[in-house]
């Protein structure tokens, strides 16, 4: 369902003009504000609807490429003020602000195919995170640049061995949920290539894109891991 402010008693249009250009598309249109409900759309069945009163945002006007159709209702950036337009407060602090959570806190849940032909869903939740859905503890990591969420990134190792990534200078790795690809800096790609890695700009001659083996990112002295699927393409016969 598109947002419809002919349907909204509470809305009202300014004359700041929205624009933003991502990689796979473009917005236009103007910033407008209204109430914004996250949640069930009928608010006497949800107990856990957010209401957030006079949230600033762009109301689409135009738009280009993957936007076009019905695939999106609304994109809302979790990042932090500092990304934002001038005069815009952000959802996530708006919600912070009218003290709408239990906890300042929003979380991710994402599955992978074999999950989701399980019949599980990822999703998001905002003032808690869901403790059905992992196991063990959770560390927490500073956010050490404000702009996206930035945190210190002390090496990466594929197969277990390290690339020596940040050897000599300060790392930062930054979780964009906005997009399904990892990029690196050039430097970083080619720290990938000397190891004999495949980047989007490197094929590397294999048997199976398996052989490369997991991608572990250490940040703060802890391993993540992603397993080969996760982070390559299958391999393509050339």
């Amino acid at each position: 369902m598109s947002y419809d402010e002919s349907a909204s008693s509470t809305y009202k249009k300014t004359d700041q003009r929205a624009a933003i250009q991502f990689g796979s598309g473009a917005l236009m249109g103007h910033f407008v504000t209204d109430d914004l409900r996250l949640g069930s759309c009928d608010g006497s069945k949800s107990s856990g609807q957010i209401h957030i009163k006079n949230q600033k945002f762009g109301n689409v006007e135009k738009q280009k490429t993957i936007f076009r159709g019905n695939n999106f209702e609304a994109i809302i950036g979790m990042a932090y003020p500092e990304l934002a337009e001038a005069g815009v407060t952000p959802v996530f602090d708006e919600m912070m602000n009218q003290k709408l959570l239990k906890s300042n806190v929003f979380a991710f849940y994402f599955t992978n195919k074999n999950q989701e032909a399980a019949g599980m869903k990822s999703d998001m939740t905002f003032g808690y995170y869901d403790k059905q859905k992992f196991k063990g503890d959770i560390t927490w990591h500073n956010v050490d640049y404000k702009y996206m969420f930035g945190v210190k990134l002390d090496d990466v190792k594929v197969g277990g061995k390290s690339l020596d990534m940040c050897s000599g200078k300060s790392c930062l790795i930054t979780f964009d949920s906005g997009t399904s690809l990892m990029s690196f800096p050039t430097w970083g790609a080619q720290k990938l290539i000397e190891n004999k890695l495949p980047t989007a700009n490197n094929i590397v001659p294999c048997q199976s894109h398996s052989q490369f083996g997991d991608m572990a990112l250490v940040i703060n002295g802890k391993d993540y891991n992603l397993s080969n699927e996760e982070w390559m393409f299958p391999s393509q016969e050339l």
